[in-house]
């Protein structure tokens, strides 16, 4: 059973409320029963396999319930990400057809976690062990989750537009910021269609993998064009002439099409966080009305995290124009790479882990989307997982490949300067 069919069973009119611990004694069946066909001697694959109940108890639960959102919002991000590396662990080792002793001591890992997250979410909403809830204290603990929300998922998206927007300032185009702004407003239209399907097909379904689809494969598009940009940037920092380069070359790289690709970099920025904020948002909406003053919580939230993001856009562009010329390209162009190597973390993160591709793959696809033990201590900071760096193999390896790749072309870039200067002098 999803936590969809099971809503509509037990509040079919909704007035009764689903606690955290509710969803966790559900999960904990779900997981008994993949148990029970494990050791029965069931099939692996199947409706009837024993796989089965450990798959779903992610994408149809964990998620779909809004537990994870919750959980992200009033508790950590880096908490999420320690479940769902023990979901991940689980359906390893049942992959992998471990003994029955070792599943049942990472599936009782795994129910431990909920049930502490559970027990703290509970507490918090004020909810009684007969599911009335109670006034919880929830104001402004939800405005501070929705606004962090707001902030955390708009700070990648804003860093990559405000740079951009600074950079052409810079560069006497000011014209071209015309392409990153429509990029922007055309990823806000296009984030509020997404999450309206990503809704519609999350509830027909059951499940919330397509989300997680969507931007996995948004980050990677995200991370080719981030590329192309920052390479792109550090190829004008060592320019020699700035009078003919502004002159000429920038007018010249408009007319071969480099605006369209900030343009698209902005909007790719922009639609990957836009449809995961509006889908985050809709969680506080929900349970805003139990509470007192909850609606105005979530929109103090909402437009504080705004204006808070509007601010630093405000800084980078006006701190950015103030930097000199050649430090700035560098600078820029350094951010750019950074940003490409977190988005390839986060996308490969979001498809194979969250969008469950290592599970459909299987293999040594799955043994690398698990904990390495002696990186274990990453998933609890939160600044490594805003860089899209987790302890994985699934998400570390394609980023070392990237960094490597980075760091040469930026070498090889850095070193046409005194080639070029020779040319001229020779000249």
């Amino acid at each position: 059973m999803s936590y969809k069919k099971y809503k509509a069973a037990v509040d079919p009119d909704g007035t009764k409320t689903i606690t955290y611990n509710d969803i966790t004694d559900q999960i904990s069946n779900l997981l008994k029963e993949g148990m029970r066909r494990y050791t029965g001697g069931a099939e692996k694959d199947g409706e009837d396999g024993y796989y089965k109940p450990f798959s779903n108890a992610y994408g149809f639960w964990y998620e779909t319930s809004g537990f994870e959102k919750t959980v992200m919002g009033y508790i950590s991000g880096s908490r999420v990400t320690d479940v769902e590396l023990q979901f991940s662990n689980m359906r390893k080792s049942v992959s992998n057809g471990e003994s029955a002793e070792n599943i049942q001591k990472e599936v009782d890992n795994l129910v431990s976690m909920l049930r502490e997250d559970a027990n703290k979410l509970d507490d918090l909403f004020g909810y009684s062990s007969d599911g009335s809830s109670g006034s919880g204290g929830l104001t402004w603990a939800t405005f501070g989750a929705v606004f962090s929300i707001i902030v955390r998922e708009g700070l990648e998206a804003i860093l990559i537009v405000g740079a951009m927007v600074a950079y052409l300032i810079k560069t006497k185009n000011k014209r071209g910021t015309l392409y990153v702004y429509i990029g922007a407003v055309l990823a806000l239209i296009a984030s509020v269609i997404m999450a309206v399907i990503l809704y519609s097909f999350a509830s027909n379904a059951g499940n919330s993998i397509p989300q997680e689809i969507v931007e996995g494969v948004t980050a990677l598009l995200a991370v080719a064009v981030l590329i192309y940009v920052s390479n792109w940037m550090i190829s004008k920092a060592e320019s020699d002439n700035w009078t003919k380069y502004l002159t000429d070359k920038v007018t010249d790289s408009a007319g071969k099409g480099k605006m369209l690709a900030l343009g698209f970099t902005s909007f790719l920025a922009v639609f990957r966080e836009g449809a995961e904020v509006i889908l985050f948002c809709q969680q506080y909406f929900t349970r805003a009305g139990s509470m007192e003053n909850g609606y105005l919580a979530v929109f103090g939230g909402i437009f504080g995290g705004l204006a808070a993001v509007a601010l630093i856009f405000v800084l980078i562009r006006v701190f950015g124009i103030k930097i000199p010329l050649k430090p700035f390209f560098m600078a820029t162009s350094i951010l750019m790479a950074i940003m490409s190597i977190a988005f390839l973390g986060s996308g490969m993160w979001e498809l194979f882990m969250d969008g469950g591709l290592a599970d459909s793959i299987g293999g040594w696809v799955q043994q690398l989307a698990v904990t390495i033990p002696w990186l274990s201590w990453m998933s609890g900071n939160e600044v490594l997982a805003f860089f899209g760096i987790y302890p994985t193999w699934i998400t570390l390896l394609p980023q070392l490949i990237l960094l490597v790749i980075t760091v040469i072309t930026f070498i090889v870039a850095l070193k046409k300067k005194p080639a070029a200067k020779q040319s001229a002098e020779e000249k």
